[in-house]
Formats: C-alpha cells, sequence, structure tokens
C-alpha cells in the first residue's frame, strides 16, 4: 500500500499532468515544465538544457512528471495534457511502429531523440496514461502556468554556467531567501558506520546537521547529506550546495538527467548505483531553487571547515559508543 495515499490494494492514483517546454533558438538553450495535480496536492518541476530542441524539451517534460510519480506514488491513472503534437502522436500512433521496425522510422532512418522515447516509453508501462492534445497560447491555465515556468527554466539556465536548479525543476529563484549548504560525510567500509555532516547558512544564523549511517560509502553518505540538509529546511529556498566531491555534484546537475532518460541506467548499460539515494535528493531538491558547486580547498567558504568539523566531532561520538 503506497504510504503517501493509502488506497485499496491495486487501486491507482488519479493525477493530471500538465507539460510544455521550448527552445529559443531551435535548437539552442531551451526549458521545460510540468505541474502535477493529484487532488488538493501539486507538484511543479522544471528544468533546462544549454543545447537542445523544442522536441526533447517537451519529452523531458513528460518523462520527469511520470518519473516522480512511479517513485514517490506508484502506479497512477494519469490524464496528461500537451500542446506538443510530436509528443502526443509519437507516443500514441508511433512508438509502436518504431519498436517494431527496432527503432527505425519507414525510411530506415534511426529515430530521432531516440533515448528520450525509450525513456518515456518504459515510464508508460508504469502507469495508465491518457494523451491529450491542448492548444498552446489558448488561455489554458495550467499550460499557460506551464509555458511561463518552462520559459523562466530556459532564461535562467542560459543566463548561467552552473546549473540554477535542481535536476528534478526546483522553483524559480525569484524572492526566495538564500541559503548556503557545507557538506562532508566519512564512509568507513561496507560494514562499518560512516557519518555526514552539513551547515546550513542564511545570513548570521547557522544550522548544523549530522547522522551516521550503516555501511553506506562516502559517496552514498554526501547524497543523504544533501537530501537532509534540504528537507530541514521550512520552505522553498534558493540553495547553494557546496561539496569537493566531484560525484555528488556533477552528480547533481549534469549526470542524473541522462540516468532517469535511460531507466537509471549508465551509459555503459549498468544500474546506476544509488539509486535510491539520488531519487530521494531529487524529491528533496524539487521544493527548492539549487545551484550545485564544486570547490576546493582554495575556493572552499569558510563553513566547510565547520562541516568537516562536524563530521569529525559525529566519528568521534560514534567511535565511543562502539567501544
Amino acid at each position: 500500500m503506497n504510504e503517501l495515499f493509502p488506497l485499496e490494494e491495486g487501486e491507482p492514483v488519479q493525477a493530471e499532468v500538465y507539460t510544455d517546454g521550448g527552445c529559443e533558438p531551435n535548437p539552442g538553450p531551451g526549458g521545460w515544465a510540468a505541474i502535477i495535480r493529484l487532488g488538493e496536492r501539486e507538484w511543479v518541476l522544471y528544468g533546462s538544457d544549454l543545447n537542445t530542441t523544442n522536441n526533447r524539451m517537451e519529452l523531458q517534460a513528460a518523462i520527469a512528471a511520470l518519473a516522480l510519480l512511479e517513485r514517490s506514488v506508484g502506479r497512477c491513472q494519469v490524464e496528461l495534457y500537451t500542446d506538443s503534437q510530436y509528443l502526443r502522436q509519437g507516443i500514441t500512433e508511433w512508438i509502436d511502429l518504431w519498436i517494431r521496425k527496432g527503432w527505425r522510422t519507414n525510411d530506415r532512418e534511426p529515430v530521432k531523440n531516440q533515448d528520450l522515447w525509450r525513456a518515456l516509453h518504459q515510464l508508460t508501462q508504469a502507469h495508465e496514461v491518457a494523451w491529450h492534445w491542448l492548444e498552446g497560447h489558448a488561455g489554458h491555465p495550467f499550460n499557460e502556468r506551464a509555458d511561463q515556468l518552462a520559459t523562466q527554466a530556459r532564461r535562467l539556465g542560459r543566463s548561467t554556467r552552473q546549473p540554477a536548479q535542481s535536476p528534478a525543476g526546483g522553483r524559480p529563484a525569484e524572492n526566495l531567501s538564500a541559503v548556503e549548504v557545507c557538506l562532508r560525510a566519512a564512509g568507513r567500509g561496507s560494514t562499518q558506520p560512516g557519518v555526514w555532516a552539513a551547515v546550513l547558512r542564511s545570513g548570521d544564523n547557522t544550522r548544523d546537521l549530522s547522522g551516521t549511517e550503516q555501511g553506506a560509502t562516502t559517496n552514498a553518505l554526501l547524497i543523504r547529506a544533501a537530501a537532509q540538509a534540504l528537507r530541514a529546511l521550512t520552505r522553498p529556498c534558493r540553495v547553494t550546495v557546496y561539496s569537493d566531491a566531484e560525484y555528488l555534484i556533477k552528480g547533481a546537475s549534469q549526470w542524473i538527467r541522462g540516468w532517469q532518460a535511460r531507466g537509471w541506467q549508465t551509459k555503459d548499460g549498468k544500474p546506476v548505483a544509488n539509486r535510491a539515494d539520488w531519487e530521494a535528493l531529487l524529491e528533496a531538491a524539487g521544493q527548492h531553487n539549487v545551484t550545485w558547486q564544486i570547490v576546493t580547498d582554495e575556493t572552499a567558504p569558510p563553513d566547510m571547515e565547520r562541516a568537516a568539523q562536524v563530521a569529525s566531532e559525529a566519528l568521534e561520538e560514534l567511535a565511543g559508543r562502539l567501544d
């Protein structure tokens, strides 16, 4: 039984999804957005890509929405609304032919955007999806909101080299409180507990967080530290996350989009390590506008040293409990 929605076994959740995506110019910088409605509950996702196409952004919006429903809710009956005939016709009319032909068109050419079509097709097996076309810019309130969010995502992504929102989407940055998060972690092997630490700063106010995990790698601990720090914030914020770990920063800001598109597989076709932790981080980051910043000893903010101290103290306390 789903913990968020206590329904009878086998009864799917009813969801409405509104998606949009686009580029300016096409191809070029793009943005996508999705609005998910489950009764009175609403999730808003958006993201960007510096070099993409209109069609890829339309596909990415649908993928992100269905993937979030799959991992957070389970099987759903989804009414999905899009103003893209490419998306609607592709998934309802063309895709079966492409699959029969080995992902080639009638002209024997490889299907464009095949990576995203494969990911979308896989997600449609997890839900019952009805695809609806809406005329764009015709005054439908949720379609208009999705368009505005996608435009904001595109402009935000184009204005900075660093990703300015979480890979799951997040919220627009305007009028949000600024928070800095510095992370440290120390793993002790597959059979020993490890520790993580986070220092959160908003202006002159700071908060220290730490935790211990049994048998977790340093990489897994860092992902969990980031998720816990984001969950600790009581309202949506504009968050900059600092770490000296390339795995966390590049994973959260770059690699995760490809993992999702490939159904949580690496480019080599292997399962993504720490998938459950990455999915938890995606959900936590979706409540905020997150920038992921890698640092060195020379560029690290002062709170990185504080995070290392908190981690060291947590490790000493853990060692004392184990003695």
